[in-house]
């Protein structure tokens, strides 16, 4: 049987959503249809429809992104059929297209199950892959702040920050306010790896979405700090707080968050849920402090080929 990859264009773009949005599980499928996936998947050359002699039987995303270190690859599968075994079957498949004789630089190669699935741990072991932790969920049980969380909201409050939901009334008073939360998304996060911009235009298409908010933090008239929120199933997911760096230690982080809680029980009074990246020990502790407890760890499978070396799976 062939594979073939058929890339997706803003003719197909509605179906190949459609596919995904039928095979993943509840709460992926509820994070795809709250956000503007249609703009992101046609700004990539990423994603494809995966057929087997024709039959679509999967859609996957391959994302290849160049740093000092080599080259990345990573591969994301969502196949038609739910079987692990099916899943690790296309995976390994779909990888013997990428053998040539030889690479220029590095190549790393990362690949992430679909989400309720995991692939066959003796096989990929076989592919020369190993296991990689990469990031852990966490979850806050529905409810109000609880005592001995936030503990430095107070702190923050005596010197001055405000934290609150951003409205209609808000924008109207800064009408840049969604520039000012990219560029302070910019500034937070300038010396991370890899790190995702995100433009004003998409925080405003964010705050008008259904089941999704923000919540500022100012000092004065300056923005310090914001974070994104989003009802998903049956859980809201808290997306990164973004605090510029001076205002570190200050007790706003704490503040923000705090009233993030509040709105959240406010609205749905549901869990809350948080990624951390394994690395990020300073993410942990803050969700940590905020109540939440870790509850899934994430994996991906990774493989690097040295420069020179043959990629042949």
């Amino acid at each position: 049987m062939t594979l073939t990859l058929i890339a997706v264009t803003k003719d197909t773009v509605a179906a190949y959503l459609d596919f995904r949005l039928s095979v993943v599980d509840a709460s992926t499928a509820s994070y795809l249809s709250g956000t503007d996936q249609v703009s992101m998947i046609l700004a990539s050359t990423s994603h494809h429809f995966l057929l087997e002699d024709d039959v679509v039987v999967a859609t996957a995303a391959i994302k290849r992104k160049s740093d000092d270190d080599g080259m990345s690859v990573y591969v994301l599968i969502d196949p038609k059929k739910r079987d692990e075994k099916h899943l690790t079957d296309l995976i390994a498949r779909l990888l013997k297209t990428e053998n040539q004789p030889s690479v220029d630089c590095d190549t790393r190669y990362h690949l992430y199950p679909s989400s309720g699935l995991s692939f066959i741990e003796t096989d990929m072991h076989a592919m020369g892959f190993s296991k990689n932790l990469e990031n852990i969920k966490y979850v806050r049980d529905p409810g109000p702040p609880r005592a001995g969380e936030f503990p430095h909201a107070a702190k923050g409050e005596q010197l001055g920050y405000r934290p609150m939901v951003l409205d209609d009334d808000l924008i109207a008073k800064y009408p840049d306010i969604f520039s000012h939360m990219s560029n302070v998304y910019d500034r937070a996060f300038a010396r991370r790896p890899n790190a995702q911009k995100i433009t004003a235009e998409e925080r405003e298409k964010n705050y008008h979405q259904l089941d999704s908010g923000y919540v500022i933090c100012m000092l004065g008239d300056e923005l310090v700090a914001s974070t994104h929120f989003l009802k998903l199933d049956q859980e809201v997911l808290a997306t990164e707080l973004e605090c510029l760096r001076k205002h570190w230690g200050t007790g706003a982080a704490d503040l923000v968050c705090k009233h993030q809680v509040k709105e959240v029980t406010r609205r749905w009074n549901l869990p809350i849920i948080a990624y951390a990246d394994k690395t990020n020990a300073a993410s942990r502790r803050a969700l940590e402090r905020f109540g939440l407890y870790p509850v899934q760890e994430h994996f991906s499978w990774q493989r690097t080929f040295t420069a020179g070396s043959r990629v042949d799976f």
